[in-house]
């Protein structure tokens, strides 16, 4: 397997649930990471190899600042794509500040970050992009406009995103999970089931992330689909 001792990952989304156990897996793999996210507070993660940054996303003036003076001071060699979150409801019942800062949290801000990183790999003829999607992104849902909106986006996003850098020696991956067992799930009125066959867990992710990274450069695993192997919803009380 391919060693990753010396590689610089930039990962969004890295202070908790799939974000948070990329950065674990890829530490492990003496890969330097760079994780950014709104709120470090509750991540304990202990390692000279791991700089953290705070950043509200929905504000991209300053993630564009932020990611140009990133990449000014370091060799990015990897982007990941994890930063997310769930809203859900009929389209009426949000209001156009809500479907704005979603809209910028989940997709704007990716397309902001690879304005940036694409030209920096381009300058150094190598990278790995891998974008964290979701099912929804295959199979819109009810009561999920605003999310399948934004995964939709990202999907199409990766997809593009991959014709245009085939020449570069920039591979750009998509992953697309179904339901995840993570704090996601927090404030949503619905859950996975509480059977291990019911949910894919963060570590399932992160797994497919590291290959995906130590695969052959000369390939391209373009779009990864994951479900549970029994799909199930529990909704809360």
């Amino acid at each position: 397997m391919k060693n990753l001792s010396g590689k610089t990952a930039l990962i969004t989304g890295a202070s908790s649930g799939i974000g948070l156990a990329i950065t674990q897996v890829l530490l492990v793999q003496q890969c330097r990471v760079i994780g950014i996210a709104r709120d470090f507070s509750k991540a304990d993660i202990q390692n000279e190899l791991f700089e953290s940054f705070n950043q509200d996303l929905t504000d991209l003036n300053k993630t564009s600042e932020l990611i140009k003076k990133l990449i000014k001071d370091h060799n990015v060699d990897f982007f990941i794509h994890s930063a997310g979150s769930g809203l859900f409801g009929s389209i009426e019942q949000f209001s156009v500040k809500q479907i704005d800062q979603y809209i910028k949290s989940n997709l704007s801000s990716a397309l902001v970050i690879s304005h940036h990183i694409v030209p920096a790999m381009r300058k150094n003829k190598s990278g790995r992009i891998i974008f964290i999607g979701s099912e929804s992104a295959i199979n819109a849902g009810k009561k999920g406009t605003l999310y399948s909106s934004a995964k939709f986006g990202i999907r199409g996003l990766a997809l593009a995103l991959r014709e245009d850098c085939s020449k570069d020696g920039i591979n750009v991956s998509l992953i697309n999970p179904g339901m995840v067992k993570t704090p996601f799930f927090d404030n949503q009125n619905f859950q996975p089931g509480g059977d291990t066959s019911n949910y894919i867990t963060p570590q399932d992710i992160a797994e497919t992330v590291l290959h995906i990274l130590q695969s052959n450069p000369d390939i391209v695993l373009g779009e990864i689909n994951i479900s549970p192997r029994n799909k199930s919803i529990t909704f809360k009380a």
